[in-house]
């Protein structure tokens, strides 16, 4: 009888006392009660920056990329990257290879793209085509946007696979 009056006690007191929004207490063992302070942390992914060199063409794909992207993948990154960089004008004719992997020669052999000297995916400039090796023999290929990376879907994290290189196009 005097465990059950001191728990309910306890419990009136607990609810009395003001407690801060990030503490959780609760009854631990032999009635005590146990206070723990909960801290929350959302991880961010890096903003991307602009380069005013670039090819305004390719902003522009960045942001129909976005646009265009889907929640899931549907395995067809290289088919809505080149979508988008037609629709932008950033090439002129529907590049030709079908694996994402041969996007970067491919761009960089008939759309004059340059390589540039990025090897991590959050430091490239918006707009700038992302090429990575993995996923079987296809690869994976997105464009860097404001908010993360869109191919035929966005995500603000870079993709897993090995990145190869980093491809862009300057303005005249």
């Amino acid at each position: 009888m005097i465990r059950y009056s001191l728990l309910l006690l306890s419990a009136i007191a607990l609810t009395a006392l003001p407690k801060p929004a990030s503490a959780q207490s609760y009854f631990g063992g032999y009635g005590y009660i146990q206070s723990d302070t909960v801290y929350t942390f959302t991880p961010q992914a890096p903003r991307a920056t602009h380069d005013s060199r670039m090819d305004p063409h390719l902003l522009k794909a960045a942001h129909i990329a976005d646009s265009r992207a889907l929640p899931h993948s549907k395995l067809r990154c290289w088919q809505y990257v080149k979508n988008a960089l037609l629709a932008a004008g950033a090439v002129a004719v529907y590049p030709a290879t079908n694996y994402a992997v041969q996007a970067g020669e491919e761009l960089m052999g008939h759309h004059g793209f340059v390589r540039l000297a990025i090897h991590d995916p959050y430091q490239a400039p918006v707009g700038a085509v992302l090429v990575y090796s993995g996923g079987g023999a296809a690869g994976h290929v997105e464009l860097r946007t404001e908010h993360g990376f869109a191919s035929d879907y966005h995500s603000p994290w870079r993709c897993k696979y090995r990145l190869i290189g980093v491809y862009a196009k300057f303005s005249a």
